[in-house]
Parts: C-alpha cells; structure tokens; sequence
C-alpha cells in the first residue's frame, strides 16, 4: 500500500511513481469529518489545502493561479492536494494523481449547505428564496445559487460555476460520470460513512482511526418550506442521476468485499459510537471542572477581600 511504500522512502520529494492524492471535497458531504481522517491516514507526505473559505467561486480562481506558478519540484513536495475545488487538478499537475469525494443525497446537500450559510451569517437567515425566479433571488449569493443547481455534476463535470444558474444539462451529467468512472479511486457516500471508511481502508489501504463529526448543521431555526424542499428536487434531477449512478458502484465494491467488510463495518461502528460517546462526555467533564474551578477562584477572592477588609 502507498503508506508502507512511503514510509520506506523517507525522502522530502515523492517520486511520481507513487500518484498523488487529490480529495476532491464537495461542500456538505462529511469533508469536514475526513479532515483528521486524512491527516492520520497521509502522515508522510505534506498536504496541500486550497483553503477557500467561504468565498469559494472567486477564491478557487486565486488558488489555481498559485498552484501553476510552483514549479515541479515544489508540487512534488506534497503527497495530498484537498478541499473544495472542480475536477480537473491533475491537468496541471506535472505526475499521476488518484482522485477520492464523496457523494450525497443531493437534497439534504443543499439545504444542510443553505443551514450552514445562514449559521455562519454569509446569508441573511430571513432572505427569501423564490423558486418562481429565473435565478431564485440568488444572484446576490452565487455560492448558494451553485450548491442548489446541481453542485455534484457541475463539480465532477469540471465546469463548477462557469455555468449560469439553471445551465447544468445532461451533458454536463454525461461528463460527470465519465470523470468519475475514469478519474476516482473511490466514491465515498455521505449516507454510509462508517462503511465507506472501510472499503476506503481495502481500496486506499486506510487504517482504522475513529472521529468525531466535525462542521454539522444544527437543526436549530433554518427552516426550509416543502414547496422549495420539492423545487430543490427537481431543480437537481441530474444529481439526483449521478448520485445513483455512484450508490450503484459503492454496493458493488462492497459486495466485491463480501462479509468481510460486513463483520469489519459493524464492529467500527460500534467502536467509534463508543468513542464519540467518551469524547461527548470527557468535554461534559471538562466543562464541569472549568464551573468548579471559577467558583473556587471566585470564593479565593472573595475571601481574600473579606481578610483585607
């Protein structure tokens, strides 16, 4: 496996025999949790992260430029080149690379990505969204008016936000599936995350590390009115396509796996339930100690005025 071979190499620059790895990280499909996951995984090589923050769609362009302005021996430093970006990194880079994303209901995507947007105040949590609208009233928030239109196949397609709101057709799906099929070592899907660790550890050679969810919306006030939950819906028929088209593969990897992968899925899962569950209670615990700790400060002071007096 690349791990083992890489461990064996220790040497600054990774030889292109050994492909690169470039996670292509689709907003709201669990990224955020595989952050750690590959840091643990990739620990001898370095790993490049776009960084684009929220302003995603301009940012990219930035990101891009400075990727092809490093010459060979600077991108030969890195072993890992992750975070948001569309398909097509390998173009310009000088070496073979395998591509990994995951996938998710297209759906709870969107609107987890809308909660998200609102949470974080880039979008007014009261702006009205209106589906009868050629842009939805989204030309002010092109991120948004992006992540409802079919997010998933634009990404995979290659044309992310070069195509005006409502654009993305059938042959942008055509090429999304061609891209995937080609390009990917492995489609993750958000939905069976435990699982697709697992066939991540046959397919990529990834060793069990437990994690806790990182970057979920919360429930909270962000509401979503049926009529735009169903406009969504139709809006992204062709996510909706590609997304069934990466579950058809996902099962038959797993089937190539067997009960195997079964057995080893179960007993991660109960695993890692333990493990967020301690990590749950060791904050409680952290939290009670810190109450405790500024109520004996407090009582200190107090009584230290109290002597003074």
């Amino acid at each position: 496996m690349m791990q083992a071979r890489l461990k064996r190499l220790k040497m600054e620059s990774i030889p292109d025999s050994i492909p690169k790895v470039v996670f292509l990280h689709i907003p709201k499909t669990a990224g955020m949790s595989l952050r750690g996951l590959f840091v643990k995984n990739y620990r001898e090589g370095k790993h490049f992260n776009t960084e684009l923050g929220s302003g995603m769609i301009e940012n990219w362009g930035k990101c891009l430029s400075r990727i092809k302005k490093m010459s060979g021996d600077e991108l030969r430093q890195y072993l890992i080149f992750k975070g948001h970006m569309p398909f097509g990194l390998h173009e310009v880079l000088p070496f073979p690379v395998e591509y990994i994303t995951f996938l998710r209901d297209p759906v709870q995507r969107a609107v987890s990505h809308y909660k998200m947007l609102c949470r974080n105040k880039i979008i007014p949590s009261d702006h009205l969204i209106d589906s009868a609208q050629t842009d939805w009233n989204l030309a002010k928030y092109p991120e948004l008016g992006y992540s409802f239109d079919n997010c998933q196949t634009r990404t995979l397609a290659g044309v992310g936000t070069d195509l005006p709101f409502g654009a993305c057709s059938g042959k942008h799906l055509q090429m999304a599936m061609e891209n995937l099929d080609r390009h990917f070592k492995f489609v993750g899907l958000t939905e069976q995350f435990d699982l697709s660790l697992m066939l991540l550890g046959r397919v990529c050679g990834w060793k069990w590390h437990f994690y806790v969810p990182d970057n979920v919306s919360a429930n909270g006030s962000f509401s979503i009115s049926p009529d735009l939950v169903e406009a969504i819906r139709r809006l992204n028929r062709f996510d909706f396509e590609l997304y069934r088209h990466a579950q058809e593969r996902f099962q038959r990897q797993a089937d190539h796996y067997g009960w195997g992968l079964k057995a080893e899925h179960h007993l991660y899962s109960l695993g890692n339930r333990l493990h967020q569950q301690l990590h749950i209670w060791g904050h409680r615990v952290k939290h009670r100690l810190g109450i405790e700790r500024r109520k004996a400060m407090i009582a200190g002071l107090r009584l230290e005025a109290e002597r003074r007096v």
